[in-house]
């Protein structure tokens, strides 16, 4: 899993490959332009036939736009590089990097704003790195909005101008991306407000910086890759039998709400486990069993309202004492009765919980339980009012410092902390956290968190761990979201699409 950096870390490490281990900056700065060529010759057909705008600012950033011109200039691609400043006030390596570049190249930002007949394919943003902080203004302000204006495909160098690369603020304005290519890591700043919108995809290329660099200056903030989940995901055995591989006592629904028991079901059974059991309010029944096949429903003494009664606690423990994992929470109500037997299951059951939705709004109001519990492995899985609710701050608040948030409480209460959002965070009871990198706006819809209940269930049933489930169960429910969004568009994407394309993405990991 590739770290995630601040601005300050990634300097940091930065200067430690140059001064410590003797590394050219101009070395990098290179490496950095060619990473990026390398990405466009990847992402766009017939990328030397294309014209390129470049604007290119001061510092590093302006640095790496040249070396990008000289490049691309070089592979017979149409370059305009505009000057946000004169020669003169270029600093460090920018300064050497222009002068390889033929001087027709050239034009003031002034002069773009005087003809406005400029054509571009493609139009690249070299203006400020990831140190800068604060408001556009200026000439930077209107180009980064005449950039924004313009239809064209459009790439940021290392970060969007304007995007805070630490808090992914943007108080003016910001270059809006339709791909980031960033140099070395990941910044923190790309994952924090709305910082999505300006990014566009986030690529990663290496630079050249040692791992050692890397490592001394990193922090416990990792993004979740592909290949880090193919690795998590089990591997099933020849001679496996169906209670060998994932035992799964679901607890789910009320009367209106039989849908968030199918879909975690489902999900579950999808996603790799050998057996799921359905609790449901038996007043429910008949409803669920119509509508499943390999699951099998099981009715718990209900209320007078379809919800599972506080009576069904003796039946519930016998086959949680069957189960190697219990989920509890989707669509449970928020009936006082359910709610009491809810918190008295979390306190008392021994086996690995996923708790979400009214498992969630139960603890809600008595989280020192959890310092109570019997099981060693709890999973939480709360959207931001959720979590809002479990600590008592705003919703503004947690998603202003909602990576120091999470990990708090994963420490004090000693769970596996799965804060979904865009994107979504687990944070884990040792202080580390990964950030999901899969996952579309399409997935903004009901029953969605139902499905990634049931996934993380199925996977933890099947031997992984509470924090191995959670990072793997995230990134397949993204994955599954992304193929789903593919072939039916965002808008149109539905809870149960995710679970049809559980097995795509399942075979596409192995």
């Amino acid at each position: 899993m590739i770290p995630i950096l601040t601005p300050q870390q990634m300097k940091s490490a930065d200067e430690e490959a140059i001064h410590r281990l003797g590394i050219p900056s101009l070395q990098l700065m290179e490496q950095a332009g060619r990473g990026v060529v390398e990405v466009l010759k990847k992402t766009i057909k017939q990328f030397s036939k294309k014209s390129f705008v470049i604007f290119c600012g001061k510092g590093n950033n302006g640095g790496d736009g040249f070396v990008i011109a000289r490049l691309l200039n070089e592979h017979g691609a149409r370059v305009t590089v505009v000057m946000m400043e004169q020669k003169e006030k270029l600093s460090g390596d920018a300064k050497i990097n222009v002068e390889k570049i033929h001087p027709s190249l050239l034009i003031p930002f002034g002069q773009l704003k005087v003809t406005q007949t400029i054509k571009a394919d493609v139009l690249l943003d070299a203006m400020f790195g990831t140190s800068f902080k604060g408001a556009l203004s200026g000439h930077y302000l209107e180009a980064v909005r005449w950039c924004n204006s313009y239809k064209a495909l459009k790439v940021a160098v290392d970060i969007p101008s304007g995007l805070n690369g630490e808090t992914g603020e943007v108080l003016s304005d910001a270059f809006r991306a339709d791909m980031t290519v960033t140099f070395s890591n990941p910044k923190l700043g790309f994952y924090r407000r709305n910082a999505k919108d300006f990014t566009g995809k986030v690529i990663v290329v290496d630079i050249g910086i040692p791992a050692e660099a890397i490592e001394k200056n990193s922090g416990n903030i990792f993004l979740v890759e592909r290949h880090d989940v193919a690795m998590l995901l089990p591997k099933r055995k020849s001679n496996v039998h169906k209670h060998s591989i994932g035992k799964i006592f679901i607890i789910a629904g009320s009367r209106g709400m039989t849908g968030a028991a199918l879909l975690s079901s489902l999900s579950a059974m999808r996603s790799g486990a050998g057996q799921i059991i359905l609790g449901i309010p038996d007043s429910e029944y008949s409803i669920v069993a119509k509508r499943t096949l390999e699951v099998m429903p099981f009715g718990l003494s209900s209320t007078s309202e379809g919800s599972v009664a506080f009576a069904a606690k003796s039946v519930i423990e016998k086959k949680i004492a069957w189960a190697d994992v219990v989920a509890i929470g989707c669509g449970m109500s928020q009936h006082p009765e359910t709610q009491e037997l809810i918190v008295q299951l979390i306190e008392k059951t021994e086996k690995t919980l996923v708790i979400d939705a009214d498992g969630l709004n139960a603890l809600a109001t008595r989280v020192p339980i959890l310092h109570k519990r019997t099981s060693k492995h709890v999973i939480l899985t709360p959207h931001v009012g959720e979590f809002s609710r479990l600590t008592g701050l705003s919703s503004a608040e947690i998603e202003n410092n909602k990576f120091t948030i999470a990990s708090s409480f994963a420490q004090q209460y000693k769970v596996v902390l799965v804060l979904k959002g865009a994107p979504t965070l687990v944070a884990t009871p040792n202080g580390e956290i990964f950030v999901n990198s899969t996952g579309n706006a399409g997935m903004a819809t009901a029953g969605a968190g139902d499905v990634l209940t049931g996934i993380i269930a199925s996977l933890a049933g099947q031997g992984l761990s509470a924090t191995a489930a959670a990072v793997a169960g995230v990134y397949i429910h993204g994955m599954a979201g992304d193929y789903a969004a593919g072939k039916k568009g965002e808008l149109s994407l539905i809870a149960s699409d995710l679970i049809r394309y559980l097995p795509t993405t399942l075979k596409q990991m192995q």
